[in-house]
């Protein structure tokens, strides 16, 4: 019998969609931690899985990321760690295989681009966050920066380096989890992945990894540039050799 163990405050729901437009009696409230045997695990659907409760519990959807349990393992700890060259804690380990499978980083070509370049962003997994403290972020609109203290609160956080107000408002949003916008801490420590997959899937990256780009063409989309080119090009060499 398998377990699932909520990472974050978050709900069961009777139905698939957004807790707003669900009633009371369609969802059960469940804090960080509680853990719950299930008989099933059903597909995903919109960032949902399908689960059947053990000893009758009943039928619930959850949101994938929100749940240690839920998510295929589509990289292992020693995969990860040949291709980023550095340790993998179990906690990121969870996250990097919910980002995979919640934003369907699931082939060969999507698998190597996207670990290459999450690698060369984090240095081998050694930032999980912008080492500056922020405050040239302070005041920034563009980034939705209008509150005193938003520079630094939300300075790049994850692999990629989530930053600003509005775009970590977007990723509150998109995962169901208002605890992001707490700031740069939380998001790089609870969702350093799933932080850049949301960047990848807002990019259409899934779709240039589908027509055959090259290590360039993806780290233009990703940089705006060719910087590290070379350190891009030796990690998917690796993501390569593990990935097939």
């Amino acid at each position: 019998m398998e377990t699932i163990t909520a990472k974050v405050a978050t709900r069961l729901k009777k139905r698939p969609i957004d807790s707003s437009k669900l009633q009371p009696h369609e969802y059960i409230e469940v804090p960080m931690g509680m853990a719950y045997a299930v008989d099933s695990i059903g597909a995903t659907s919109d960032g949902h899985t399908k689960v059947v409760l053990a000893a009758g519990g009943g039928t619930f959807y959850a949101f994938t990321s929100h749940w240690n349990g839920l998510s295929q393992q589509l990289i292992t700890k020693q995969q990860a760690e040949a291709v980023f060259g550095n340790p993998i804690y179990e906690s990121e380990l969870a996250d990097l295989n919910d980002c995979l499978n919640r934003y369907q980083i699931n082939t060969p070509a999507r698998m190597r681009h996207f670990l290459s370049q999450i690698a060369h962003e984090s240095g081998g997994l050694r930032w999980m966050k912008e080492l500056a403290d922020g405050s040239d972020y302070e005041g920034r609109a563009d980034l939705g920066n209008t509150q005193p203290g938003d520079g630094p609160r939300y300075k790049g956080a994850g692999v990629i380096q989530l930053t600003g107000r509005a775009n970590y408002l977007a990723f509150s949003n998109a995962i169901g989890d208002p605890r992001v916008m707490e700031g740069c801490d939380y998001v790089a420590q609870t969702y350093p992945f799933t932080s850049a997959g949301f960047w990848w899937h807002n990019n259409g990256m899934n779709s240039l990894c589908d027509q055959g780009a090259t290590v360039e063409q993806i780290t233009l989309r990703v940089n705006g540039g060719y910087n590290g080119l070379q350190d891009r090009r030796a990690y998917y060499k690796k993501a390569c050799a593990v990935i097939q």
